[in-house]
């Protein structure tokens, strides 16, 4: 099919089912972000025609003969478009990866569409701002100022990546053309809350066209690590392995299987077939405490440092501080009460992602979005028994992290 991408005329034969989002980023149009993929966070938006819309949920097909704009081409011969210069002007971003959708539905709005952000904005999501300063950009309210010879600090001043974020040239981790040779891993994870996988059978996802390599518990090296990895390693457990031949939670990854494509590698996926043990399962953190509940880590000797697995701790922390006792029989009034809260997840709109590489030497290198690239790089020279000068990990811009890009 033919179509028009930022002014420029694009021939493209998409993938059966293909939508637009994947397709302009194989052109090289990374401003165009993978988030959810669901039509909902909005950092896929694109204009078709000069209507925005979710290019993660439109199909490619739809685009033939029409135009689309991406963040790269909303800029005018004369510099940002005034959309792109607001955004700068109120630092209406944090990571950013949410910024070249945000800034194409906004400049998209009308005067009644502005006095309503919440409904008019509802399709684009932010994780890092609050909005206030999205909101502060739309309606034009400035928060920068030009530092002087004084120096910034004390001062308002532009963060030196915001031209490359409101522009969609800010490179996150898979914003990069694919390498030469490049396979996809996909994970196959477990549908059981506590499980020994008796047998893996691999035959029928080694005859999937695409699958090069499948990997199960019996290659994954038998040292543990420790998934809440801090600067001393003692802090935390050696409780896990890359791949287990136990499972304790729904979702731990099985096998991985790497392909061709990211379709080769689910298919190699779907078609590993696994004989599990079932074992009895604990869901609720109190009632794993008590005598008589399912063990999930009684096999794991001390060098795994956790702190007692017979009732199912990981550690335990005791702190007094003053007179706690003589404070409360001299209070006036005691409220004791329990409270319970939801489980929260971090939800960064750039997912978990990482691009994996051996060099002419040897080297590996891995570009992650990840927080803690020292700490990743020796967990791996540990589990892998590779000097640290073999290893280096490093990242693009991390698009959203808040902690939950730690381990």
């Amino acid at each position: 099919m033919t179509f028009v991408v930022n002014g420029i005329a694009q021939d493209a034969a998409p993938r059966a089912g293909q939508c637009l989002r994947s397709l302009l980023r194989d052109l090289g149009w990374f401003g165009v972000k993978k988030g959810c993929d669901a039509g909902d966070c909005g950092a896929c938006t694109v204009l078709l025609d000069g209507q925005p819309v979710h290019s993660c949920i439109t199909p490619a097909f739809r685009a033939e003969g029409r135009e689309v704009t991406t963040i790269e081409g909303l800029a005018g011969p004369d510099g940002p478009h005034p959309m792109q210069a607001r955004f700068l002007a109120a630092q209406g971003f944090q990571c950013g990866f949410c910024t070249p959708g945000m800034v194409l539905t906004a400049a998209c709005l009308d005067q009644a569409q502005r006095q309503d952000l919440p409904t008019a904005m509802k399709g684009n999501l932010c994780r890092c701002t609050g909005y206030r300063a999205i909101a502060d950009a739309i309606d034009g309210i400035p928060h920068t100022e030009v530092a002087d010879t004084s120096g910034p600090f004390g001062r308002s001043v532009a963060t030196p990546a915001g031209p490359a974020i409101v522009s969609g040239t800010a490179r996150y981790t898979l914003d990069t053309p694919p390498m030469p040779g490049l396979l996809h891993l996909k994970l196959l994870r477990s549908p059981h809350a506590h499980a020994r996988i008796l047998s893996v059978d691999v035959t029928a996802a080694a005859e999937v066209p695409g699958v090069h390599t499948i990997l199960t518990p019996s290659d994954s090296p038998s040292r543990r690590f420790s998934t809440a990895r801090h600067e001393n390693r003692l802090d935390d457990p050696d409780d896990t392995q890359v791949l287990d031949d136990v499972v304790r939670f729904i979702g731990q990854r099985v096998a991985a299987v790497l392909a061709d494509s990211e379709a080769a590698a689910e298919a190699g996926c779907r078609a590993l077939r696994v004989e599990y043990d079932v074992l009895p399962g604990v869901f609720d953190a109190e009632a794993a405490m008590q005598a008589g509940a399912p063990l999930l880590h009684a096999d794991k000797g001390p060098e795994a440092r956790i702190h007692d697995p017979g009732r199912n701790l990981v550690t335990e922390l005791h702190v007094t501080i003053g007179d706690p006792a003589g404070g409360l029989a001299a209070a006036d009034i005691v409220h004791s009460a329990t409270y319970t809260t939801q489980r929260l997840q971090h939800a960064a709109l750039e997912t978990h992602g990482a691009i994996g590489w051996l060099d002419e030497t040897g080297r590996l290198h891995l570009r992650s979005s990840t927080q803690t690239p020292f700490l990743t790089r020796r967990a791996l020279g540990d589990l892998f028994d590779l000097p640290l000068e073999r290893v280096r990990v490093f990242c693009a811009r991390v698009g959203g992290g808040f902690g939950g890009k730690q381990e």
